[in-house]
């Protein structure tokens, strides 16, 4: 059961303080005739069994501290963006890796405050959704000798994809120039979903990043398709062979490792594919 308590904000009603043990929340968009329009300082902190949060599109503003040690937080949907994110808002949300949220308007506030890996589910138009992932990075500073002087040193391109990101929406160009980067500094899951989100979607994707990422795949087949079948992920595994990135013998590999996940929609496509692609298997026959 959860309580939600409220008081009038000089723009509308604001959440100060949420009480109770459930772990899936959904904040009203209206409070004795106000919409609510902030959630306050505090407001959701220390609730170690909240798992998933729901804002109405009222909301735009969220204070300090608001989600502060909710360990478990996994998901936070928005039916809007937001104008401001208070500081240390998510501080400790180490597991939440998921934020929806509808129009590209009001991002910002949003990415540049998680450090950890973020996948931005963003609906874009009318029956359309964009994913976007952002990685995570971390920071350090290092003393200069000589002179005596620090400077911050940071591990990762989260920060870099965060910098593609304006209070007016997503420079998708930006986005994708960045990717190089990823590939140097981040671990092979996080490359691999990148360049998927960017093909699947094709959300102002222009002709030569689409191509980069198509290398990337290509070049790395072998362990992409390793990744997806054990995912069981369909639409990758659809686009790997719709654009023939496996080779005959990875092919080949495919359906085994298909068939000793049991995956068998898997295993139709890669024979299937196979068929089309390179013929009936030939057949060996022992006298």
């Amino acid at each position: 059961m959860e309580t939600l308590s409220f008081e009038q904000g000089k723009r509308g009603a604001v959440l100060v303080k949420s009480a109770g043990d459930s772990a899936f929340v959904t904040v009203p968009a209206a409070w004795q005739g106000m919409p609510v329009t902030e959630i306050g300082d505090y407001a959701f902190a220390q609730q170690p069994q909240l798992r998933r949060v729901t804002l109405p599109a009222s909301v735009d503003s969220i204070g300090n501290h608001a989600f502060y040690n909710c360990a478990a937080l996994e998901q936070l949907i928005l039916e809007n963006g937001l104008r401001s994110v208070g500081d240390g808002a998510f501080k400790n949300c180490r597991l939440l890796h998921a934020i929806s949220v509808r129009g590209l308007t009001g991002l910002k506030s949003i990415v540049t405050d998680f450090t950890n890996r973020v996948t931005l589910t963003v609906a874009v138009d009318e029956g359309r959704t964009i994913r976007l992932l952002f990685p995570e990075y971390d920071y350090a500073f290092q003393e200069v000798v000589p002179p005596r002087e620090f400077r911050s040193v940071t591990y990762g391109s989260g920060s870099f994809y965060r910098m593609c990101v304006a209070r007016d929406g997503v420079r998708f160009d930006e986005y994708d120039q960045t990717f190089p980067r990823a590939v140097r500094e981040d671990v092979p899951e996080v490359v691999q979903s990148i360049a998927f989100y960017r093909l699947l979607d094709g959300y102002q994707l222009r002709p030569q990043y689409r191509d980069m990422y198509l290398d990337y795949l290509s070049a790395h087949a072998a362990e992409v398709v390793s990744a997806v079948l054990a995912s069981r992920d369909v639409p990758r595994l659809e686009l790997l062979l719709r654009h023939e990135l496996l080779s005959r013998e990875q092919l080949e590999d495919a359906i085994a490792a298909a068939s000793a996940h049991d995956f068998p929609q898997g295993v139709s496509l890669l024979m299937d594919h196979r068929i089309a692609r390179f013929g009936s298997a030939r057949r060996s026959f022992v006298l």
